[in-house]
């Protein structure tokens, strides 16, 4: 892949960047709505809408793999309804995304591949950082990390929501789990602290690249977060287009 990340017409047109600011909005009424009636078909709508959104620029080109997983979760979201459980399906979709996040990482570290957070580099800084001593390592290395970091917490995430007692999935079901998890402080982790993990590992990361690659300049973190957010999206679609294209070859 190219350093030089090329924006696609898609991602220009005003009138489809309104289309995806509609969806958002959609997405967040409907969120908004089920929180505050307590309706568990509305908890099952937003759960569809989030998965069919993360898995779009997979499902647009067809991927084997993003079809799947569109069927398995829309399955899954389908099982939780037919058993009066669909209430938990906003509950799993933490690890729905940590688990695209983690897939996103890992596929970049495979032979013949470039790690993510080299095309990061190379992206929201210049190519010709990545070449400097010890970036291209530690790119990989901190790629290999965020790839874990996220599939450890969807293995958390799920071991939480089915083994809770009493609102757990197994419990729910009549079914002893394994494990169980007593009390309702689990929520907090489901709902807020998978987020705030990976925002604590964002600033310690800085902090730590700074000391072991303090050999060369570094923007400050307000710069950092505000390039990442704004190229974040295309270097994502570019990631899965390069898998599109490898699987076709």
């Amino acid at each position: 892949m190219s350093a030089t990340l090329s924006i696609s017409p898609s991602i220009q047109n005003p009138a489809r960047r309104a289309w995806r600011v509609l969806v958002v909005v959609a997405y967040v009424a409907v969120v908004g709505a089920a929180l505050a009636s307590a309706r568990a078909w509305l908890d099952e709508l937003a759960a569809f809408m989030v998965v069919s959104l993360v898995l779009w620029p997979g499902l647009r080109r067809l991927s084997p793999a993003a079809v799947a997983l569109w069927l398995a979760a829309t399955a899954g979201i389908a099982a939780l309804a037919r058993a009066g459980l669909g209430d938990l399906a906003l509950d799993f979709l933490p690890v729905l995304i940590n688990l695209a996040l983690c897939t996103l990482f890992a596929r970049t570290l495979v032979p013949g591949s470039e790690p993510l957070i080299a095309r990061l580099i190379a992206v929201l800084e210049s190519p010709e950082r990545v070449a400097l001593p010890r970036v291209a390592g530690y790119a990989r290395a901190l790629t290999c990390v965020w790839a874990i970091v996220l599939g450890a917490q969807a293995l958390v995430l799920t071991a939480l929501i089915v083994c809770a007692v009493p609102d757990g999935l197994f419990a729910r079901l009549g079914i002893a789990p394994p494990l169980a998890i007593a009390g309702t402080d689990w929520r907090w982790f489901v709902d807020l602290g998978s987020y705030a993990t990976v925002v604590v590992l964002l600033i310690i990361e800085y902090a730590f690249r700074r000391w072991y690659l303090r050999h060369i300049p570094h923007v400050s973190l307000p710069v950092f977060m505000g390039r990442l957010v704004r190229r974040w999206p295309a270097l994502a679609r570019s990631v899965l287009r390069d898998a599109h294209e490898k699987a076709r070859a």
